[in-house]
C-alpha cells in the first residue's frame, strides 16, 4: 500500500477531488459502451457503414443545437437551422467555430438539458494557441477518458487489473499532489506525482502503476531515472514527441508509449500509430475531424452538455481516409504540427526536428533551460543556475560549478555538428528559473522570423520561397494536448 502523498504548502486538494468522484461509479456502463464503440468503429474499414454509423451520432448534436441559444441565434442569421444538419457532408454548410467566440459567448453556446442538470464545472483551457478560456463541462466529460483508456488497452492487448493504479506524472510548475479512488474504472487509485518536488522517483516506484499519463516533458525525466517503474502503458500528450524520444522512452520502461491528440476544449482527438510514426488516428465515432484550408477542425459527435460545431483547434494537418497496415480503418490525420513541436534550420536550409537534442539535457529537467535558434548557424542557450541538482553533483565530484556547463555547452556543440551545422555557435546565458517559467515547458525555440536562406535564381519569378519554421503545439500539455485526465 501506498503512502498517502504530502500536502503542498498547507493546500491539498484531495479532499475536494475525492467528493467530487464519487458519483463516477454511475458512468461505469456507459463508458464501457463507449469504449466498444470506440473499439467498433476503428475496425470498420470505412465504407458507407461506417458513414451510416457516424451519421446517427448526429442526431444527438443536433438535439444540442436546438437548445443552444448561440447556435439558433448565427444560424437564424445565415438562412440555416439544426434540421439542415443531416449528414456529414452537411457540415460544410455549418460556420465553424474559433476560441474566441467560445469566450465571448460562455453563457449562450451550451445546450442545458430541459430536466435537472447533472454536476457542472468550468475547466480553463491551457491557452497555448493564445489566451486561455473557460470551458464548461459535465460529470460525463470529466470521465470520458478512462474509455478511451480501456480502448487503449484492448487495440494493444494489454489488461488491467481489478483495481489498476493509474499516475499522472505532473511537469507543470506549481506542484500540487494528490491521491484518489478511481470508480471510473471500477476500482483502484489515482495519483498525481509532481517532478518539481523532492524525490519524485521515489514516490512513484512506490505507487508501482500500471498506467502512466505524462507529456514529454515528463517521460524525458522518467527515462532518464537510474530505475524507472515498470507500467504496462504510458500515455503522452500536449506536446510534440519525438520518435527519438519514444523510443528511448519505450526502451527503459519496456511499455509502449500512446501519443495522443486532445485539446481542453474537445477532449481526446486522435492517437498516433504505433506502426506509422506521424499518421494520427481518428477516434470515432466521439470526434469528426476535418482540414479546412489546412487547419484542423473538430466537431464533437458524443453527446456533451456543451456542443462544439467545426471547432478551430489552431493546429495544423490533413485528413484522409485510412486503411492502415496497424488495423485501423477509420479516417487520419497527416502532417500534425502540435502546439509545442520545434523544427531548426541547418545554414543550408535543411530541417532538424529539434526534440533530437533532448538526450544532451537529460540530467536536466525541461523547465530549467531553454534553447533558441537565433540564427541559421547561431543559438542562444539559457539555464537556470541549479540545472536540477546537476551543478551541486559536479562540484562533489570536484569539477566545479563552471565545469557541468562548460560539459553541456560542449556536448550540445558536437551534437549540433552531427546534425549538420559545420560550426554553430552558442551563447550561453544563466538566468533565473522565473525567466523560463510558463504554463508548459518550452525547451526549444526557434524564432518565427528566422527562416532559411532563400536560394538564388537568376530568374526571380522561379526562385522558391523560404521554408516557415514550425510553430510550437494537448494539450497541455495539451498537448493536444494536450490534457491527460
Amino acid at each position: 500500500m501506498s503512502a498517502p502523498l504530502p500536502v503542498l504548502a498547507g493546500f491539498d486538494p484531495g479532499p475536494e477531488i475525492r467528493r467530487s468522484v464519487r458519483g463516477h461509479e454511475r458512468h461505469l456502463p456507459r463508458l464501457r459502451v463507449a469504449a466498444l464503440d470506440l473499439a467498433r468503429f476503428a475496425r470498420m474499414r470505412g465504407g458507407r457503414e461506417q458513414t451510416t454509423a457516424l451519421e446517427t451520432r448526429i442526431a444527438a448534436l443536433r438535439g444540442s443545437l436546438w437548445r443552444s441559444p448561440h447556435y439558433l441565434a448565427v444560424l437564424r442569421r445565415l438562412g440555416l437551422s439544426p434540421a439542415d444538419l443531416r449528414t456529414l457532408d452537411d457540415l460544410r454548410h455549418f460556420p465553424r467555430l474559433d476560441r474566441e467566440t467560445l469566450r465571448d459567448a460562455f453563457a449562450e453556446i451550451p445546450a442545458l438539458p430541459a430536466g435537472p442538470a447533472g454536476r457542472l464545472l468550468v475547466e480553463r483551457s491551457s491557452g497555448s494557441t493564445g489566451q486561455p478560456v473557460g470551458v464548461l463541462k459535465e460529470d460525463y466529460d470529466t470521465v470520458h477518458m478512462w474509455a478511451v483508456l480501456r480502448f487503449w488497452m484492448r487495440w494493444l492487448r494489454l489488461s488491467l487489473p481489478a483495481r489498476p493504479r493509474v499516475a499522472l506524472v505532473c511537469t507543470l510548475p506549481h506542484g500540487v499532489e494528490y491521491e484518489t479512488p478511481l470508480p471510473a474504472l471500477g476500482g483502484g487509485t489515482l495519483a498525481r506525482i509532481s517532478i518539481v518536488r523532492p524525490n519524485p522517483a521515489e514516490r512513484l516506484r512506490a505507487f508501482r502503476p500500471h498506467v502512466v499519463f505524462s507529456d514529454p516533458a515528463g517521460l524525458h525525466w522518467l527515462a532518464g531515472q537510474p530505475r524507472p517503474p515498470k507500467p504496462r502503458l504510458l500515455l503522452s500528450s500536449a506536446m510534440h514527441l519525438s520518435p527519438h524520444l519514444r523510443r528511448r522512452v519505450e526502451g527503459a520502461v519496456h511499455a509502449p508509449v500512446v501519443n495522443y491528440y486532445a485539446t481542453s476544449e474537445t477532449g481526446p482527438i486522435a492517437w498516433e500509430c504505433l506502426e506509422v510514426s506521424g499518421r494520427f488516428h481518428v477516434l470515432l465515432p466521439d470526434a469528426w475531424v476535418e482540414s479546412v484550408d489546412g487547419e484542423l477542425v473538430v466537431t464533437r459527435l458524443r453527446e456533451s452538455i456543451l456542443p462544439l460545431l467545426r471547432y478551430r483547434t489552431g493546429d495544423r494537418g490533413e485528413v484522409r481516409p485510412d486503411d492502415c497496415r496497424c488495423g485501423y480503418g477509420g479516417v487520419s490525420i497527416e502532417g500534425l504540427t502540435g502546439r509545442r513541436a520545434c523544427a531548426f534550420f541547418t545554414p543550408g536550409g535543411r530541417e532538424v526536428d529539434a526534440w533530437q537534442l533532448a538526450w544532451v539535457f537529460r540530467r536536466h529537467r525541461l523547465d530549467g533551460f531553454r534553447l533558441t535558434q537565433e540564427a541559421p548557424d547561431a543559438f542562444r542557450l539559457e539555464t537556470t543556475g541549479a540545472l536540477d541538482g546537476a551543478l551541486v553533483a559536479r562540484a562533489l565530484e570536484g569539477g566545479g560549478p563552471g565545469a557541468d556547463t562548460d560539459s553541456l555547452v560542449e556536448r550540445l556543440r558536437k551534437t549540433l555538428v552531427s546534425l549538420g551545422w559545420d560550426e554553430p555557435r552558442i551563447e550561453r546565458r544563466s538566468v533565473t528559473r522565473a525567466a523560463l517559467a510558463s504554463a508548459k515547458p518550452e525547451p526549444f525555440v526557434c524564432h518565427p522570423e528566422r527562416r532559411q536562406p532563400e536560394r538564388v535564381s537568376r530568374d526571380p519569378s522561379k526562385a522558391r520561397p523560404p521554408s516557415p519554421l514550425s510553430g510550437g503545439v494537448p494539450r497541455d500539455d495539451a498537448s493536444p494536448r494536450k490534457d491527460v485526465a
